[in-house]
């Protein structure tokens, strides 16, 4: 990058401060008014000009201001990643205090609670679930001809389920088709679970509990459609750049493909923060920024937001910096009341 002097710095911080806020080119006069009163005029104009001749701004028009590029939105949310506080989102805080049933259904909370708060389309991806170590299966006798199956991981409970059973099933055969399961799968990963495994011989009467179990660490795997969740993606519509028919099209071609998102996110996940900006980087006249979160120390996944490369950047890299800490104190207080 560049070398910035502190003066050039300020400016384009001021520019890109601006556009997210009024998506106006922005003019030396309306720099020197609202952020530098202490430079001229004349400065200003000069050293927008270094900054345009750098590749940071670019002029719309002849007698226009000037916008960031995408390289100048690449410096500035740097620049936010160096000084990332700990602030906390109540909202996120908030979410948490009703009752959560697995990780499934806190992603889903908290993909919905980070478009609300950010205004963007957020999405989350489960992506290391299926490297997950199986501890514990239970069932619980719920009446009514039902139990509930819950899977109980070493990043606490993953996914339950509510399974039909006869009525005249009883908490003690219940508890037998419990230990059957757990001496089947217990201390193994969720991957190496699949369709081969078959019921012990001699128990064939567990048979149904067991096939039930087995369909729902299947479905926990990597790769499944239910492993990417997107929340919000009608909010890219209360954005000006999305008149654009374009631009409707790209973001479109992006946020419905979930093999796209895979694709956007591969290769990140040993990266705190990952920021992809303008048409280089496969989001034309988008911005995606994604935050890797773990549970007991596992790495399971991503969370982000996709919106407008001019997007509020210091608030989204803020919500995202909470995020993968809420989840994580989430699912610990889950597994301890399990």
């Amino acid at each position: 990058m560049d070398q910035l002097s502190s003066r050039k710095k300020r400016l384009l911080e001021a520019v890109v401060d601006s556009y997210i806020c009024s998506v106006e080119p922005i003019s030396s006069s309306a720099i020197q008014k609202e952020y530098m009163p202490d430079v001229s005029s004349a400065t200003i104009r000069s050293e927008l000009a270094g900054l345009e001749e750098l590749g940071y701004l670019v002029k719309p028009h002849v007698s226009a201001g000037r916008v960031p590029s995408s390289k100048a939105y690449r410096y500035y949310v740097e620049s936010i990643l160096s000084n990332v506080s700990s602030e906390d989102i109540d909202e996120l805080e908030q979410a948490g205090r009703a009752k959560i049933e697995g990780v499934e259904s806190i992603v889903k909370d908290t993909v919905k609670v980070v478009s609300d708060i950010t205004n963007y389309t957020s999405l989350m991806v489960l992506e290391g679930v299926d490297n997950l170590i199986v501890k514990e299966v239970k069932l619980i006798n719920l009446g009514n001809d039902t139990a509930l199956v819950i899977v109980i991981t070493d990043a606490g409970v993953l996914r339950d389920k509510l399974i039909d059973i006869g009525s005249s099933v009883t908490d003690s055969y219940l508890d037998s088709a419990a230990g059957i399961i757990n001496d089947a799968f217990s201390g193994r990963s969720i991957k190496d679970i699949s369709h081969s495994d078959a019921l012990p011989a001699g128990v064939e009467e567990f048979k149904q509990v067991f096939d039930e179990v087995v369909a729902l660490l299947r479905a926990c795997k990597c790769g499944d459609d239910s492993q990417v969740y997107v929340e919000g993606t009608d909010k890219i519509f209360d954005y000006p750049e999305y008149k654009d028919v374009d631009n409707v099209r790209n973001f479109m071609s992006v946020i419905s493909r979930k093999d796209k998102i895979y694709e956007l996110i591969d290769g990140d996940s040993d990266i705190e923060f990952s920021i992809k900006i303008g048409a280089e980087e496969g989001v034309k006249n988008m911005a995606l920024v994604t935050a890797r979160y773990s549970i007991s120390g596992n790495k399971v996944g991503r969370v982000g937001v996709i919106g407008p490369e001019r997007m509020d950047y210091r608030k989204v890299i803020k919500v995202l910096s909470r995020v993968g800490r809420t989840i994580g104190e989430l699912t610990d207080k889950e597994d301890k009341d399990v």
